[in-house]
């Protein structure tokens, strides 16, 4: 286990350049199907919080959240949750056929296989960071100011990272070995978004039944500590510091995972070519 995850990390770290110039060459091949181009970048995740806001937000008459007597209105609250998915979702997906996208590339050179997850989420950090200015913007115009806590987003992101890192490594081995996977990733995302606190705060009351069940089973999701870990800088003041047992059990899920694809991702390193 040591071995493989000695093998990824090294075949990263070395191929840095690498990763960065596909993620940007894939970024502006998007771009340039478009005749917009950087402007859907923007576009596109403003009308999806629109959406959810409309549906949620006005339709359903959500009331604003309160957390240990601080009162955050819907909108921001949903736009700053929101922004973490729009990174963390296109990486599982596309996550998915990071290496078999590239067999037209693997089957020709020697190819460092391992970097094809972390071109996806680099790449997908762009989206994030378009994402993020406009959760900015949604924040000023509601009255809020920037603040010293709003520094452990940056903490968060690499959370955010890590875990994206390690689901892509897995699943895009898992993909090589049965075609299905993704079909299955694909139908089950939208359920795991509403499984974890995107667009809902994620407290059942004890009108629902196994109320006190489902609330623990919703906090074991590792995309819970981050949005909320967003939402708990830039909201509520808290750091990475007020919850450090749930901290450890984030980043042992995380290294479990990450550990898990660096495996498979050895295993089966010299066979992608027969699996395709």
């Amino acid at each position: 286990m040591i071995k493989s995850i000695r093998y990824v990390l090294k075949e990263n770290f070395s191929n840095l350049f690498r990763i960065y110039s596909i993620a940007k060459y894939e970024l502006l091949a998007d771009m340039r199907d478009s005749k917009f181009g950087i402007f859907w970048n923007f576009a596109s995740p403003a009308i999806q919080v629109f959406t959810y806001w409309l549906i949620f937000g006005v339709a359903w008459s959500r009331k604003p959240i309160e957390v240990n007597g601080i009162v955050v209105s819907y909108l921001p609250w949903l736009v700053v949750g929101y922004a973490i998915w729009w990174f963390i979702q296109p990486c599982i997906q596309k996550g998915c056929s990071a290496i078999f996208s590239k067999t037209n590339v693997i089957t020709k050179m020697k190819f460092p296989v391992s970097v094809l997850p972390a071109t996806i989420v680099c790449k997908e950090l762009f989206n994030h960071g378009c994402m993020l200015i406009i959760a900015f913007v949604t924040l000023f115009l509601c009255g809020y100011t920037p603040g010293l806590n709003w520094l452990w987003i940056l903490y968060y992101l690499f959370c955010a990272f890590a875990f994206a890192e390690s689901v892509s490594l897995i699943l895009s081995v898992l993909t090589m070995l049965w075609r299905d996977v993704k079909k299955l990733v694909t139908s089950l995302i939208r359920m795991f978004m509403y499984f974890s606190p995107v667009i809902w705060e994620c407290s059942f009351n004890s009108s629902v039944p196994f109320y006190e069940v489902l609330n623990y089973i919703m906090k074991l999701n590792p995309v819970y500590y981050i949005i909320q870990g967003y939402r708990e800088a830039i909201f509520y003041g808290r750091s990475v510091l007020d919850h450090p047992m749930y901290t450890l059990y984030f980043w042992l899920v995380v290294l479990v995972l990450f550990a898990i694809g660096c495996g498979l991702m050895y295993k089966f390193k010299k066979k992608f070519i027969d699996l395709i």
